[in-house]
């Protein structure tokens, strides 16, 4: 729940960020309009100045007109009344060609603005839609997990679920360690000690012969009406106290059953584990004490998570250390039985040797025989023609030599056999 409500602060506060620099792009097109509008207004204001001259000039013209005409009327009446008509129609083609210009260079000055406005209004739209369309994702979404979370309380409420959701979080923290089930841990294994049994949520082994208990407990009937209440005093006085109550209770309760005499190898004490860590601090903000009075009146070690995941890490390396240092006597050993192996061999490998040189010693001694003594008298029946056509060949004595063990350890070995 706590993860759902920061990413919908995180969205909430992106959708503000967007909105300040929509805001922000607003207020900056407002001042260019409000720019621009002031410069129209003295444009207009010029405008209204300049007509008032023109009036003016046009009454002065017809003052003066009139006054020359008082004077000159019987001369050229006619002419002057053309000549005044022709200088008043250039002097408003003037006035009007200044005003068409002067007018062109407003809208000129207003265009840009007037399309920035429109597309800051596009803009302002999109924005609008789309934050419409997140709002409403989020809502969805924030009606799903307050759902979920309406459902998942109203299911721990049931101790039935509260113990079934507390043994598979104790799991899924042995399993985090790296620790494989029937062979680091057992789970539900029945345990006695005289006319009294017990079946803990888990044993988990340690090197040297140690087992240590743990079993998980949910004390949640206090905590969640707590959290439900809007009465601060009653949430504090009263919920809270009996939750941290209830805490201490499961603790009194696990150091009463006596499983350092049920366990072989057991330690004099349990360990507590409390699926979530809000459910131990929501208790300690209330009894400051609680996890040293479960420890030193019951000899009961309250964990969350991640204490007992600190724990098992601690228990998962020291059977890695244990498995190195087996390997490494095994190792030793297996070198050991090689090396006496090695040297019943090489004790073989010298007796034959030995035998293969008396061999030839005796082999060479009736080569020499042969030919100093049988082959001659042979040869003497050759001379008599009394063999057969076949001549003896004399065999060849055999030149070479076993070569003696020479390692230290190998010529000791040889001289021991001798």
């Amino acid at each position: 729940m706590e993860i759902a409500l920061i990413v919908v602060a995180l969205v909430a506060l992106a959708a503000v960020l967007v909105l300040v620099r929509v805001i922000r792009q607003r207020d900056e097109a407002a001042r260019e309009r409000d720019e621009a509008d002031r410069q129209l207004g003295n444009l207009r204001v010029e405008h209204e100045a300049r007509s008032a001259e023109i009036a003016k000039a046009r009454e002065d013209l017809d003052t003066y007109f009139k006054g020359m005409a008082a004077d000159v009327l019987q001369a050229n009446s006619q002419a002057f009344l053309a000549q005044a008509k022709e200088q008043l129609a250039g002097q408003s083609k003037l006035s009007e060609a200044d005003l068409e210009k002067r007018q062109q260079a407003i809208d000129a000055l207003i265009k840009p603005v007037r399309e920035n406005l429109e597309k800051f209004e596009k803009r302002v739209n999109e924005i609008e839609e789309k934050r419409q369309g997140a709002y409403e994702g989020l809502r969805t979404e924030v009606g799903r997990l307050q759902k979920a979370t309406g459902n998942l309380g109203e299911a721990l409420r049931s101790s039935q679920m509260r113990g079934h959701w507390g043994e598979q979080q104790l799991r899924n923290v042995l399993e985090l360690a790296g620790m494989s089930e029937r062979i680091d841990f057992f789970e539900q294994l029945t345990v006695g000690s005289g006319d009294s049994t017990g079946r803990p949520d888990a044993v988990v082994r340690v090197p040297g012969g140690a087992q240590v208990v743990i079993d998980a407990k949910t004390p949640l009937d206090s905590y969640l009406e707590a959290h439900n209440t809007s009465d601060d005093e009653r949430r504090q006085q009263e919920l809270l106290q009996a939750h941290a109550g209830s805490l201490l209770g499961h603790a009194r309760a696990l150091g009463g059953r006596n499983y350092d005499a049920a366990v072989d190898g057991s330690p004099d004490f349990v360990v507590m584990f409390v699926p979530a860590d809000p459910i131990l601090d929501s208790a300690m903000d209330v009894q400051p004490t609680l996890w040293q009075d479960a420890w030193e009146r019951h000899q009961v070690l309250i964990a969350t998570p991640g204490l007992l995941l600190a724990f098992l890490k601690t228990v998962a390396l020291a059977w890695k250390e244990q498995s190195l240092q087996e390997n490494a006597r095994q190792i030793a050993d297996a070198s050991k039985e090689l090396y006496d192996r090695l040297r019943i061999y090489l004790d073989h490998v010298a007796k034959m040797g030995r035998g293969l040189e008396q061999a030839v010693n005796s082999y060479n001694a009736g080569i020499g025989s042969l030919d100093g003594r049988v082959l001659p008298q042979a040869r003497r029946l050759e001379d008599l023609d009394a063999a057969t056509a076949k001549k003896i060949a004399g065999p060849l004595p055999v030149e070479g030599v076993v070569r003696h063990l020479s390692a230290p350890e190998l010529t000791e070995t040889a001289a021991d056999l001798d």
